[in-house]
């Protein structure tokens, strides 16, 4: 008999953890899979082992594969698989589903942990050339604190809303330049690196993500959101719904919803910071 289960599963955002505990009792050969587990609905993480007994000797091989769930999206997805109990911290790119190898032991029974965590980017920018050009970038984004010029056409290839506007008879378009009140230099920086590079800040997110909801850049404002959903907890959960509530956000609204309504981020956990924050005002 051989088993193989899949417990203590903690996912949150882009991330997962999850404990594997295998028994093989004197099986000669047999294969499982743990269930597809699904990263922010976007792919697939599933393990496979395959197990022999030869010669009285416990052979095991561990496989991964990580793959996208919809064949029409246009992001790449990056996953990185480590484990303290296997010694392995391996990257994949999402594929077609082939299983990589990533350990092997001569184990009959033992648990191992596995975490992941996924980064999301569209492919590989055709602009990242025009990054430092300053000799033909024609237009202008000003700032409150200064402005970043770039270039007409990779603003259109970006946005269907800048597309509109420069292919219009706007003031915009005849001036050479669009006025973005209540906008740093910085997060306009963070824009270009984005468009040019597909680049995303350290800092900076949560404007990062207005401009991209502004601008209808849907790819841009998932990664975004992404990035604040892993680093949302008990402390700052209730500081984001309101952010994004306020801002008119809904991916970023559900995706915190979503963690509190997994268990990844504590509702009682919660009631005690607001209320300890409401103590110490």
């Amino acid at each position: 008999m051989f088993s193989m289960e899949a417990k203590e599963l903690v996912q949150k955002a882009n991330s997962l953890e999850v404990k594997i505990s295998v028994t093989n009792y004197n099986s000669l050969y047999a294969t499982r899979s743990t269930p597809e587990f699904v990263i922010n609905g976007a792919a697939v993480l599933q393990l496979k082992l395959i197990a022999a007994l030869v010669n009285n000797v416990y052979n095991n091989l561990i496989f991964a594969r990580f793959v996208k769930r919809r064949a029409n999206d246009d992001l790449t997805y990056t996953i990185k698989l480590t484990s303290t109990e296997l010694g392995i911290a391996k990257s994949f790119t999402s594929d077609d589903g082939t299983w990589h190898l990533i350990h092997e032991n001569k184990k009959q029974q033992y648990t191992f942990d596995v975490t992941a965590c996924m980064e999301a980017a569209p492919c590989a920018s055709s602009f990242a050339s025009l990054h430092d050009d300053a000799e033909l970038t024609d237009f202008e984004l000003r700032g409150e604190d200064g402005s970043v010029h770039v270039h007409r056409a990779v603003l259109a290839a970006a946005s269907p809303v800048l597309r509109r506007m420069l292919g219009g008879a706007w003031r915009e378009t005849a001036e050479g330049r669009v006025e973005l009140p209540g906008t740093s230099r910085a997060t306009l920086q963070h824009l270009k690196d984005y468009v040019y590079l597909h680049a995303l800040p350290e800092a900076g997110l949560e404007q990062l993500l207005l401009l991209a909801a502004y601008y209808m850049m849907p790819d841009l404002e998932q990664r975004c959101v992404d990035r604040l959903a892993r680093a949302v907890s008990a402390d700052n959960a209730c500081d984001v719904i309101e952010f994004a509530a306020k801002n008119k956000l809904p991916r970023l609204l559900l995706a915190v919803l979503e963690l509190v309504q997994s268990g990844a981020v504590s509702v009682s956990a919660m009631r005690d910071h607001l209320a300890h924050a409401k103590t110490d005002s």
